[in-house]
């Protein structure tokens, strides 16, 4: 190339920088698409495999969620009414603690003075007595709350049991059912879930059987019970028994006198 073809080049390229470079650069990104494109092929021999969908979270029921829903409204309603129950007991005390006198700032400083409070109520020394008083408090709350957790897994080792031997039992159904929670009133807690089941599925048998037999034995009576007097000609039978005839007005006797006289050689 001529000398003067090439200093005219280099100055375009110095004037133009972006030309080259933008070109370079589109081709640069030309191939990272390609080779994003065809990586899997290349690897899988040509053929292409479509990856395969997410597996999206199964959504919680609407009955679930407006549940949740409800809890979070609830836990937020009692949050701003404890707020408002201490900015209320620090504005009765002028914002200092009378036990201590030191200021009442926040939940600490409003829960520290309701128990000195208690403490003088049950005849205590609210600060002499503070720390012992305190301490005992905290043992009854870890004792209520290991109380708590047994509880709890008393109940899941329970429901597992159940679901074990009742696999064809909804337990959430079951315990909604209104005759059920009769049944297990003062039950569920202390006995096993699954025998109060059993002893529950048994009575409602037994209380079946017997409507059966009252059933059938009503039946029974009722084919059995003479016919009413209301059709005196005894058309359902031919005959009249003993009790028809006592109970016929003096016109019905004699009207139906041969067919009294025949039904009464059947009488015994």
């Amino acid at each position: 190339m001529p000398d003067e073809l090439k200093t005219a080049q280099t100055n375009e390229e110095e004037n133009n920088p972006s030309v080259d470079g933008n070109a370079a650069d589109n081709q640069q990104d030309t191939e990272k698409e390609n080779e994003a494109e065809f990586t899997d092929t290349s690897e899988q021999g040509g053929e292409q495999k479509p990856q395969p969908p997410k597996k999206e979270e199964p959504s919680q029921s609407r009955e679930q969620n407006s549940e949740n829903a409800r809890r979070r409204r609830e836990a937020e309603r009692k949050q701003e009414l404890k707020a408002a129950r201490e900015q209320a007991i620090i504005e009765t005390l002028g914002g200092k603690n009378p036990f201590t006198g030191e200021e009442m700032k926040d939940s600490a400083d409003v829960e520290e003075y309701l128990t000195m409070k208690e403490i003088e109520t049950k005849g205590g020394d609210p600060l002499a007595d503070f720390s012992k008083f305190h301490k005992a408090k905290e043992k009854e709350r870890i004792a209520k709350q290991t109380r708590e957790e047994t509880e709890k897994e008393w109940y899941r080792k329970d429901y597992d049991d159940f679901a074990t031997k009742h696999p064809e039992v909804d337990i959430n159904t079951l315990l909604q059912d209104k005759q059920f929670q009769s049944f297990a009133s003062g039950k569920v807690g202390t006995l096993p879930l699954s025998e109060i089941y059993e002893g529950f599925v048994g009575l409602v048998a037994e209380y079946e059987k017997k409507a059966r037999q009252i059933a059938k034995q009503t039946l029974a009576n009722s084919k059995a019970s003479p016919g009413a007097l209301s059709s005196p000609n005894g058309a359902d039978s031919g005959f009249f028994t003993k009790e028809q005839v006592q109970k016929m007005t003096q016109e019905e006797v004699h009207k139906n006198y041969d067919k009294i006289r025949a039904s009464m050689r059947k009488w015994k």
